[in-house]
């Protein structure tokens, strides 16, 4: 038997048939596309990070650029707390700006992953107890970035590890 929708007309199914039926018959493959169903985290709080599955940790790195992918991987070798100086050595940055960037990127592709209307969701946060100032309190020389321990794990389960990528 051949079953045949047209696109207008699956589009004026409700979203629970239409999610139903791609569950149903395209089934899940673990890679991120626009007609997958968003996971909804339980409760967002601009100030923890977000906790990954395995599945949603898979679909983040899918496409992530090499450097990205080992500033990950810094964070799961690190138990998830990762100083601000061990992520710009890995890749022989001096600009802090370079954290800066990476985290929107990380950001912006979890934000897509998850449904976040409110903008609220972070892959990684600040330990602002951690943070070292210089002399006048005026720059930060050094802090700690962190991940959840469960996003942690997740991304140790998608990334392997290299041995000599710590510098």
């Amino acid at each position: 038997m051949k079953i045949q929708i047209d696109e207008t007309d699956f589009k004026q199914l409700s979203p629970a048939v239409q999610r139903e039926l791609l569950e149903r018959f395209v089934g899940d493959s673990g890679v991120y596309s626009r007609s997958r169903r968003r996971d909804k985290p339980a409760q967002l709080d601009w100030r923890r990070p977000v906790d990954l599955t395995p599945e949603q940790a898979q679909r983040l790195v899918h496409g992530l650029s090499e450097d990205h992918r080992r500033r990950l991987a810094l964070f799961t070798r690190k138990n998830g707390r990762v100083r601000m100086k061990e992520i710009l050595a890995l890749t022989g940055e001096t600009d802090l700006r370079a954290t800066t960037a990476f985290q929107r990127v990380v950001t912006r592709r979890l934000r897509r992953l998850i449904e976040d209307p409110e903008r609220k969701a972070q892959l990684i946060a600040w330990d602002f107890d951690a943070t070292k100032w210089d002399e006048d309190r005026i720059t930060i020389v050094d802090g700690v970035y962190y991940v959840s321990e469960s996003t942690a794990a997740a991304l140790r389960s998608c990334l392997k590890p290299k041995g000599n990528a710590e510098k």
